[in-house]
């Protein structure tokens, strides 16, 4: 069993802004801060990815990432690929995010459920909890329920 007690350089996290706020709520998986940027898409992760040192060590990569693309496939195929061939050993999990405010005031659920299953079809597993409707912006109780099914997934579905 995996201790959760202190933060794991083989377990990382990475994307948009919403990292930011997630990595407050785990002891556990940590925010890898070169590959994480506000105001990220998908093709600007891809580009920090492609230039990152392949790391085997790395047990599981979780993505947040597409608000900024508003939910449009902007190269989820890519980066699932560049994010395997970076982290040759990692499980890869994805966080769905926000909507309702910004570029994505009016979304279509369907739209964003269709982008995530997109990275499931490509072997990552959801989270099945997202960020949700408002401004992620700001510290939301939902942070420490997605970062808790994270962590849960972690050390009961993939034993080290």
């Amino acid at each position: 069993m995996i201790s959760l007690t202190t933060k794991n350089p083989q377990h990382i996290l990475i994307g948009d802004s919403q990292t930011y706020l997630l990595k407050k709520h785990s002891s556990f998986v940590i925010q890898k801060s070169k590959l994480c940027q506000s105001g990220i898409g998908v093709q600007q992760l891809i580009s920090k990815v492609r230039r990152f040192p392949i790391q085997s060590n790395i047990k599981s990569v979780t993505i947040c990432i597409g608000v900024n693309d508003s939910y449009i496939d902007k190269g989820i195929n890519q980066l699932m690929l560049r994010v395997k061939k970076t982290f040759p050993n990692a499980f890869i999990y994805v966080i769905k995010g926000s909507w309702g405010w910004g570029n994505v005031r009016r979304l279509n659920i369907d739209k964003f459920n269709n982008y995530y299953k997109k990275f499931e079809d490509l072997g990552a597993c959801i989270i099945q909890t997202p960020i949700g409707h408002g401004d992620p912006h700001k510290n939301k109780k939902v942070y420490k329920t997605i970062m808790s099914e994270l962590e849960w997934k972690i050390t009961q579905e993939r034993q080290e």
